[in-house]
């Protein structure tokens, strides 16, 4: 007989949520095959099997929360298994052929595919959701994946009303203004609202909104070619970054830190720089280390990755720390213009970069079309005021609208 219990997530990851079981009691089982999935505020991990044997007791359920320590699986094995188990990775990888994301995986099976069968085409050979989505012909909107069935207490004359264009999970509960739908909040996204709410309780903010002509820098890149990276294509945000790190050496106080043991103000002598991206499981802010050593080729570069990287949960929770100031490419996603960024924990300052698009512009008494980048630029006031904020943003859009400022 074999208890297995939940193992070490990681730094400060003492619970998760069951995504999936992957097994039954009396089941037969081998040694490194699925076990189940357990997300955290981190990130999704597949479990596998500690031994070869058979499935005595189960003891978690879907949607449980759970702890490290717990017992999750009894296992009936003739032979204590040699190997020692180890804690999981952020995501963890199954030790086949495929490399793919737990999700990717989840989706596949939602779909019926066997997705040792899909060709992979991400980076390293790793199996995308839309590899999968293009190993069937059915469309990805018309998909629920592992919906749980839905039970109602609402009366048998009562319907809802809001037709929805996709499936929803959850159970229908009858209240007094009408039909809603219960779910439970993802760990994910309690860990984010638990962050944000920290974050705007703490730091009284302050926004700045800005506007940037970028015409000059934005023909600049299109037009860019490098002999040695025939493929390579640059976005806008490399340019912000190198700008950003420019005005951070010149305004420091930017980079700056409070100590919340002592007060103290700690000056980075580094810029790490976070990267709001939009993925499945929420907000995840991968971090960019040593910015201001890099040129807009390696800035990009490295973009691409992360990009990547926090889209198919290949990330661990090392990647996510250690930033010294932000950014929120919200222009990304869409038409949004100003917001208001939230300051992370440990930095003073947060930058959002909308939709830029053209408008009418006065240049040298005439109005003239020209790209503007709405820019929302938001400050720690215990330590930034006006006085160092301003300046700083200035700086920042005057490399942006001057791009030969870059070479010099």
């Amino acid at each position: 007989m074999m208890d297995f219990i939940l193992p070490d997530l990681g730094e400060g990851v003492h619970e998760g949520q069951i995504l999936a079981i992957h097994v039954v009691e009396g089941q037969s089982i081998k040694e490194d095959a699925p076990l189940l999935e357990v997300e955290t505020d981190k990130a999704a991990v597949e479990i596998p099997s500690p031994c070869t044997g058979t499935v005595k007791t189960v003891h978690i359920k879907d949607k449980q929360l759970v702890h490290v320590g717990d017992v999750m699986i009894t296992f009936n094995t003739e032979a204590k298994s040699s190997k020692k188990v180890a804690a999981p990775t952020f995501p963890q990888e199954l030790k086949t052929e495929v490399r793919s994301s737990p999700s990717v995986r989840k989706f596949a099976r939602s779909l019926g595919i066997d997705i040792a069968t899909v060709i992979g085409t991400g980076s390293g050979g790793r199996v995308t959701r839309q590899d999968v989505q293009d190993a069937t012909a059915t469309p990805v909107e018309s998909v629920v994946v592992e919906s749980s069935p839905i039970t109602t207490t609402r009366p048998a004359n009562a319907q809802p009303t809001l037709k929805l264009e996709t499936e929803i999970e959850g159970v229908q509960e009858q209240t007094e203004f009408g039909i809603v739908i219960r779910q439970p909040m993802s760990q994910a996204r309690k860990a984010i609202s638990k962050a944000m709410c920290h974050a705007w309780e703490t730091i009284p903010h302050v926004t700045d909104c800005n506007d940037a002509d970028i015409t000059e820098i934005d023909k600049m890149r299109r037009e860019f070619k490098d002999p040695d990276q025939p493929n390579l294509k640059l976005t806008l945000l490399p340019f912000v970054l190198k700008a950003i790190c420019r005005s951070l050496q010149k305004y420091p106080i930017l980079n700056a830190a409070i100590c919340h043991d002592t007060g103290d103000v700690l000056f980075r002598q580094f810029v790490n720089i976070a990267i709001g991206i939009d993925s499945e499981r929420g907000l995840i802010a991968p971090v960019i280390r040593n910015v201001e050593q890099m040129g807009v080729g390696e800035i990009s570069a490295q973009l691409e990755q992360i990009t990547a990287n926090a889209r198919s949960a290949s990330f661990t929770i090392a990647d996510t720390k250690g930033a010294t100031y932000t950014v929120s490419n919200a222009g990304a996603i869409g038409r949004t213009r100003y917001s208001t960024p939230i300051i992370q924990q440990n930095t003073v300052a947060c930058l959002a970069v909308g939709r830029a698009r053209l408008m009418p512009w006065v240049v040298e008494n005439e109005i003239v079309p020209r790209l503007i980048l709405p820019l929302s630029h938001s400050i720690d006031h215990r330590l930034i005021d006006g006085g160092r904020e301003i300046p700083f943003i200035e700086h920042l859009i005057n490399d942006l609208e001057h791009p030969m400022r870059f070479a010099v």
